[in-house]
């Protein structure tokens, strides 16, 4: 299921996936992601900007072992199969309904000048929104900006909501979070929403309109700021 706006040089390109793992309801995982890009096919239909707007299926994984999982199935086909020129940056979205504290992922310390990342600070510090960058190990958690990469599109990131008294455990997660400990170590305390991801409590229930309201915010003022500037 793909929906295309107007498509110009230098584009830029939002993303979620719309499948979820199996004996979940997916309401986060990744319903709030189609319904906050819906919303933006809304606001946009009648503006020609250079947008890109796809949805995904089969980011799930397929394959799942106690080391590791396979997924991403249908974006690695579309990056594969598609001609990428026209894409500068790509905005992936994962779990945005719940909370109103800004995830920004993967980012290492040298990355935090890749202008996709200061395109999202400029627009997160404009909406007052708190936001933190943080380096995910791919093994633990990943999504379709993951492909993008693999292409050589260094500037795939992908933006999740958290509340906010979650972000001290999200914090104090990544801090003992290593390859080594992912493999042979215990499990990590997870903060919301990742605690109830793929599990049967993914329900709407657990969505908030506020937070659907707040990413799409997000997107709109990026889209502003990349009319202005042309970049």
């Amino acid at each position: 299921m793909t929906s295309h706006l107007t498509q110009k040089q230098d584009g830029c390109s939002f993303r979620p996936h719309y499948d979820a793992i199996k004996g979940s309801p997916g309401a986060n995982d990744n319903a709030s992601g189609v319904a906050v890009l819906l919303g933006l096919c809304q606001e946009l239909k009648h503006v020609g900007a250079p947008i890109r707007i796809i949805f995904f299926d089969r980011e799930e994984a397929w394959l799942r072992t106690p080391v590791f999982r396979l997924g991403l199935l249908g974006s690695l086909y579309y990056v594969w199969k598609s001609k990428l020129r026209n894409v500068a940056v790509v905005y992936n979205l994962e779990f945005c309904g719940s909370g109103d504290f800004l995830g920004v992922w993967p980012i290492k310390s040298e990355e935090a000048s890749l202008p996709v990342f200061k395109e999202i600070e400029k627009a997160a510090t404009q909406l007052s929104l708190p936001f933190k960058s943080a380096h995910i190990p791919w093994l633990f958690l990943s999504s379709d900006h993951l492909s993008f990469r693999c292409r050589g599109i260094s500037n795939a990131l992908t933006l999740s909501l958290f509340p906010n008294n979650q972000v001290p455990v999200l914090e104090n997660m990544l801090s003992g979070l290593s390859i080594l400990r992912l493999l042979v170590g215990p499990r990590p305390t997870l903060p919301e929403p990742l605690s109830f991801i793929h599990t049967l409590e993914d329900t709407s229930s657990r969505l908030n309109e506020n937070s659907l309201q707040l990413m799409l915010s997000l997107l709109m003022e990026m889209i502003r700021n990349y009319d202005q500037t042309g970049n």
